[in-house]
């Protein structure tokens, strides 16, 4: 296994897979509302996310190892969804048997300013990270190119570039006004709130992105070069991820985690 990501995640984040020496949780510890996934990454062993009339059947998790690794960190409470949009959480229930040494496994995402139930796996032992690897690895996924979507368009319709693609390349303004006008996530709001700054460094394992307008980062000097924390950590890590759990502010290492969660008490 490539352990370069394991590596660089942050101190505080539990190792599901590859399991750490404790015992894999059936239960959130006291005071724990859920598990925001900040890691996953799915092994060949896992087959096609869909599958094709005339395809075998799906592995059987309880017998094939469908990730090599997933990671995450303990939330205390539910966050505002609104600051956390294409966050994916898991949360561990007492199944109906009352059975201690199995759990209901359900995955919440963050969407559109609400947290969305997406999916439950009932009466899963303690191998449910590969359970419901594929599930999270899909949705963390499918927001992160959304967010990069919105990403792309804020930057070519901001400011003066308007003008360009429609004078360059024929684009109708009114097309460019039915864009998004930001990333709907909390970046936007972290440079509103003067807890980041444009132009400011953002720092991960080696990697530097700089903070744009309207909640997108720059990876490099070209301005229509856009992407969000999120969307660039997978790139870099060609793995699937949680950005706001990687990248830190450069001038003091701050995770963007703790700065959104700031935003809470303001």
């Amino acid at each position: 296994m490539n352990t370069a990501v394991h590596d660089a995640l942050p101190p505080e984040a539990v190792s599901l897979i590859p399991a750490s020496p404790h015992p894999m949780p059936i239960r959130a510890p006291a005071g724990a509302w859920g598990l925001v996934v900040i890691a996953v990454r799915t092994t060949h062993s896992a087959g096609a996310p869909v599958r094709l009339i005339g395809d075998g059947p799906p592995p059987d998790p309880a017998h094939t190892d469908i990730a090599d690794l997933m990671a995450g960190v303990w939330l205390p409470s539910p966050p505002p969804a609104a600051l956390c949009t294409g966050d994916v959480v898991v949360r561990l229930h007492a199944p109906d048997n009352g059975d201690p040494a199995l759990a209901d496994v359900e995955i919440l995402a963050a969407m559109q300013g609400q947290w969305h139930s997406v999916g439950t796996s009932t009466s899963v032992d303690a191998r449910w990270p590969h359970t419901i690897a594929l599930s999270a690895l899909l949705h963390m996924r499918w927001l992160a190119d959304a967010a990069f979507s919105d990403a792309q368009w804020v930057t070519l319709t901001s400011s003066s570039i308007p003008a360009l693609l429609t004078r360059k390349f024929g684009l109708d303004r009114e097309s460019a006004g039915r864009a998004p006008r930001r990333v709907p996530d909390a970046l936007a709001d972290l440079v509103t709130a003067r807890l980041l700054e444009v132009g400011e460094r953002l720092v991960w394992n080696g990697h530097t992105v700089t903070v744009g307008e309207h909640g997108v980062v720059h990876p490099g000097p070209d301005a229509l070069t856009a992407s969000t924390v999120t969307a660039h950590a997978n790139h870099v890590s060609k793995c699937t991820v949680n950005g706001w759990h990687l990248w830190r502010r450069a001038s003091d290492s701050r995770l963007l985690a703790d700065l959104r969660a700031e935003l809470t008490t303001r």
